[in-house]
C-alpha cells in the first residue's frame, strides 16, 4: 500500500528541463528527516484598530496624558467615549488603570508601534516544525504547502520509492529550539498568524518530509511540495542533514537519470 501522493518523478523532470543552463545528472527520491512539537499555547492574533481605539493608544504612548478627562479635553470628545474605549483595551489587555491614570501595557505598546490590535488567546493547540539538523524552524509556508510523513517510507503509485537520509535524528531535538522560536522577532513566519507567546510543549516526534535531489553538473537543486521550482531551503536543509550524518548522496538509495 502506498504512503500519500506525492510530486511524480516525471514532473520534477519537466520541471527541471525548463530551467535554462541547468544540465542534471541523477535525480534522487529522498525523506528529509525534521521534528514536529505539538503544543497548547497562547498565541497572539492582530486585528485591524478600530479609528478612536488606535487614536487613544496613541495619545497615552506618545502625549504623556493619562487622565480620562485630560484625554477627553485633548480629543474634543465626551468623558464617556475615552472611558468606554479604554475599558475595552483594558479588556483586550492593552492598558491598566490606576489612581494615577491609564498606562499601556507591554501588549499596547507593540500594538501601536506595529500598528496592529492584538488579542492573546490561551489554549490553541499548534504544531511547530523544525529541521532535522540543527533544529532549526521550519518556515510556514513549508509547513502548511508540504507532505509530513509520520513514518520514513513513501512508494508512489508510478513505483517511486523514497529513501530516507539517515542517521540525522540521533541527537534530538535541541531543548531549547522552541524557546528560541518563541524568542524571535519573525517567529510569525515560522508560526503563522497565530504567534505563540507561551507554550507547554510536548515530546518532539519525527517526521519525514519528502524531496527530490537533482545532481547537476554545477549546484545541485532540490525540489518539494510547497515552492513550483528548486527550493533553495531544502536545499539548506539537505545541506545540513547530509553533513550531520556523513552521508554522501550517491550512498542514498537508487538514483534515476532524467
Amino acid at each position: 500500500m502506498s504512503e500519500p501522493a506525492h510530486l511524480p518523478m516525471r514532473e520534477v523532470v519537466r520541471r527541471v528541463g525548463a530551467l535554462p543552463g541547468v544540465r542534471p545528472r541523477h535525480f534522487t527520491p529522498l525523506l528529509l528527516p525534521m521534528w514536529a512539537v505539538d503544543v497548547v499555547a497562547t498565541v497572539r492574533e492582530a486585528q485591524s484598530y478600530e479609528v478612536f481605539d488606535r487614536y487613544l493608544t496613541r495619545a497615552l504612548a506618545e502625549s504623556g496624558l493619562s487622565g480620562v478627562a485630560e484625554l477627553a479635553a485633548f480629543f474634543g470628545v465626551e468623558p464617556p467615549l475615552v472611558d468606554r474605549t479604554a475599558r475595552f483595551l483594558e479588556s483586550l489587555g492593552h492598558l491598566r488603570r490606576s489612581p494615577s491614570g491609564l498606562t499601556l501595557t507591554e501588549l499596547g505598546h507593540r500594538s501601536m508601534t506595529d500598528g496592529r490590535r492584538y488579542r492573546l488567546f490561551p489554549g490553541r493547540r499548534l504544531t511547530l516544525h523544525f529541521d532535522g539538523a540543527v533544529g532549526d524552524p521550519v518556515p510556514y509556508a513549508h509547513v502548511v504547502h508540504a507532505v509530513w510523513l509520520p513514518g520514513p517510507a513513501l512508494t508512489l503509485p508510478d513505483g517511486t520509492v523514497f529513501t530516507p537520509v539517515p542517521g540525522t535524528l540521533g541527537g534530538g531535538l535541541p531543548a531549547d529550539a522552541v524557546g528560541r522560536l518563541l524568542s524571535r522577532a519573525d517567529t510569525a513566519g515560522f508560526s503563522g498568524p497565530a504567534v505563540p507567546v507561551e507554550v507547554a510543549a510536548s515530546e518532539p516526534r519525527p517526521v519525514w518530509l519528502p524531496v527530490y535531489l537533482v545532481e547537476c553538473e554545477d549546484e545541485p537543486l532540490v525540489f518539494g511540495w510547497a515552492v513550483d521550482g528548486p527550493d533553495p531551503y531544502l536545499l539548506q536543509v539537505y545541506r545540513g542533514c547530509a553533513r550531520e550524518s556523513g552521508t554522501d548522496v550517491t550512498q542514498c538509495g537508487d538514483h534515476h537519470g532524467p
